[in-house]
């Protein structure tokens, strides 16, 4: 399995190939679409080609660019848990503006429970699911490709979780380590490898 990682500013989204185009983890502020876009050509990837798009929560250094995305026709695909926060963080940019933030709608959004999303993630050829994993945030989730590694976003690293106490983090990762998992794809810092 091919995964690219870029940094868009501080925060980091990978993109996953499958066989007619790419997924991507995550996308960066709202005002980082040039940085983005000069990203990808640096890595010969038409921005036409991220057919899918995956947000581990929808915190605005992950989903600012959601819309921009979705604009160029790639999918959203939605966790059924993740629904409600779109609205929150609608809300929360038009009462902080920042430039160039688009409203998330509801267009080009296909909304999963975890075994729903391993059938559409199946027909894509990748053997994996999304995961509800909260602690950082209530709405994240994590993308687990089977036996192999998992895009986790802002959940607490595995070696952190007893400094945090918190029961929650503790229950993310044990349902994380049932995949066997080899390396863990952060959204900030480098990628680890599970012990």
């Amino acid at each position: 399995m091919k995964v690219l990682g870029i940094e868009n500013k501080s925060t980091n989204c990978y993109l996953i190939a499958y066989e007619s185009g790419w997924i991507m983890i995550d996308t960066g502020l709202p005002d980082t679409f040039p940085q983005l876009l000069r990203i990808l050509s640096q890595n010969d990837i038409p921005i036409t080609e991220i057919d899918y798009l995956i947000i581990t929560h929808f915190h605005p250094d992950h989903a600012g660019l959601t819309q921009h995305l979705k604009d160029l026709g790639t999918n959203l695909i939605l966790h059924e848990t993740q629904v409600p926060y779109i609205g929150k963080i609608n809300s929360f940019f038009k009462k902080n503006p920042k430039a160039n933030f688009k409203d998330i709608t509801s267009s080009n959004c296909i909304i999963v429970s975890g075994e729903e999303s391993r059938n559409l993630l199946k027909d894509l050829g990748i053997d994996g699911e999304l995961v509800h994993t909260p602690g950082h945030s209530d709405d994240s989730i994590s993308l687990v490709i089977d036996h192999n590694c998992a895009f986790t976003g802002d959940l607490p690293a595995l070696n952190l979780q007893e400094a945090y106490g918190d029961p929650v983090i503790s229950e993310s990762w044990n349902q994380l380590k049932s995949y066997h998992l080899k390396t863990i794809y952060p959204s900030h810092g480098p990628a680890y490898t599970m012990e």
